[in-house]
């Protein structure tokens, strides 16, 4: 029976990423994640899920990205729950979360998975769709036109990550507007665009949050101090050799 469901879920969010009211939202998301990931991407990158344009982590041409998935998919590269992932500690540069939150049953332990495989001082890009917007509120008046999944408040997430031990980097919020597949009444919530971030703050439909892993190190309070040394992010160069060692891992 769980199987069913988790598979009659998975079928219900395939269709409305192949519709006409996905396209318009991660055509509105593309550009707010890739100004997250100009800020903090590394040489190596972790996607988690699939809930993402598919062309936006490809365009930067990254020397070496894992791409996972929780079901079989011809564009992931691993099958894996992203609450247990199945890599050592310390091994990523940037882990990417697209909408990973909002459709799983434990979404405090994947953002804890996600930190234990960042590098210190790695970054985390996750978005999400807030609850208190209209795209919230459709949910109960028009399902079919959201991503179905339980949603959690920018302010929830950001507590979150604080208390696993990231700090913010930044966030944006996004399409105002209810979700529409009607060029009509697009056009008629088009204002809400122009003013949603001074008018309506906290209210968008979608979020990207960027945050960083803090480093581990400190020092001590007295005559002597010591200070560890911060791990420097591998380069891009030396990108072939982290590759190796993370394919062991598969």
């Amino acid at each position: 029976m769980p199987e069913k469901k988790a598979n009659r879920r998975e079928a219900t969010l395939t269709r409305w990423s192949s519709s006409q009211y996905a396209k318009r939202y991660f055509d509105d998301e593309y550009e707010f994640i890739a100004a997250g990931l100009r800020q903090s991407v590394g040489p190596t990158v972790l996607q988690v899920g699939q809930r993402l344009h598919k062309s936006v982590v490809d365009d930067f041409d990254l020397p070496f990205v894992v791409k996972t998935n929780e079901s079989a998919d011809h564009s992931s590269d691993i099958v894996v729950d992203p609450a247990f992932l199945p890599f050592s500690p310390d091994v990523f540069s940037t882990v990417i979360l697209p909408h990973v939150l909002e459709r799983h049953e434990l979404p405090h332990q994947v953002l804890r998975e996600a930190h234990r495989v960042l590098m210190s001082e790695g970054h985390i890009v996750l978005t999400g769709f807030n609850p208190v917007s209209l795209m919230g509120l459709q949910r109960w008046l028009r399902p079919s036109a959201v991503c179905a999944g339980r949603y959690y408040s920018v302010r929830r997430v950001i507590d979150w990550l604080q208390l696993l031990g990231f700090d913010v980097v930044g966030s944006s919020m996004f399409h105002y507007a209810p979700l529409s597949s009607s060029d009509k009444i697009k056009n008629t919530f088009q204002f809400l665009e122009s003013v949603g971030d001074r008018w309506l703050p906290m209210t968008g439909g979608g979020y990207m949050i960027s945050a960083k892993k803090r480093d581990a190190g400190g020092s001590l309070v007295g005559r002597a101090r010591f200070k560890a040394k911060k791990p420097k992010l591998v380069a891009s160069a030396t990108a072939k050799t982290q590759l190796k060692t993370i394919n062991d891992l598969k």
